[in-house]
C-alpha cells in the first residue's frame, strides 16, 4: 500500500520464494510480496544446460544481471555474450535478450528488474509448462522474438 508504514526485510541464505523453472531453480528475494514497490531480485542457480533460452523482449520492465559463480551466457540483441563471476549485464526496456548455462559447470546470478511486477512474470512462468511460457510473457508486457535468429524454435 502506497502511505503505509513499511519495514525492511531481511532475508537469510536458502529464504525466499523457491521456484522451478525448467532446470534452473529461482528463488524471488524482493517483490510486491516483501513491500518493494520498484524493484523485484531474484537469486538463480542455473546448471548446465540451464537458463531462459527464449529471445524475449520487455515493454517497460529493465533488467539487470549480476554473475555470483561459474559462467554464462547472455544474448543482447543478436550478440552472444560471456560473463564470469562480478560481471553486470544491464538489459534496458525493449531489447531482445535470453541466458543460458553452456559451460557445463553450475552457475548462479542475482537478476535485478524494475519494476516489481517482473518477480511476478518470473513466478508465473515456474507454474506453467513451457509450452505456456510465450502467452505468460503477453500477459506481463512482454514477449518472444520470434524474428531473432537466436530463437530455439521454429514458429
Amino acid at each position: 500500500m502506497i502511505g503505509a508504514p513499511r519495514a525492511g526485510v531481511v532475508l537469510q541464505p536458502g529464504e525466499g520464494e523457491i521456484l522451478q523453472l525448467g532446470s534452473s531453480r529461482p528463488t524471488i528475494k524482493v517483490s510486491a510480496a516483501t513491500g518493494s514497490l520498484r524493484l523485484g531480485v531474484i537469486a538463480s542457480v542455473l546448471p548446465p544446460g540451464g537458463g531462459f533460452i527464449y529471445p524475449h523482449w520487455h515493454e517497460d520492465f529493465e533488467e539487470a544481471f549480476y554473475v555470483l559463480d561459474g559462467q554464462i551466457d547472455y544474448l543482447i540483441g543478436t550478440t552472444w555474450v560471456t560473463a564470469g563471476p562480478g560481471s553486470t549485464i544491464f538489459i534496458p526496456a525493449t531489447v531482445i535478450h535470453a541466458f543460458r548455462n553452456t559451460s557445463g559447470q553450475g552457475a548462479r546470478h542475482l537478476a535485478i528488474g524494475a519494476p516489481a511486477e517482473v518477480a511476478d512474470l518470473v513466478r508465473d512462468l515456474g507454474t506453467v509448462s513451457p509450452a505456456q511460457f510465450e502467452a505468460v510473457h503477453e500477459r506481463h508486457r512482454s514477449h518472444f522474438a520470434r524474428e531473432s535468429p537466436h530463437f530455439p524454435y521454429p514458429a
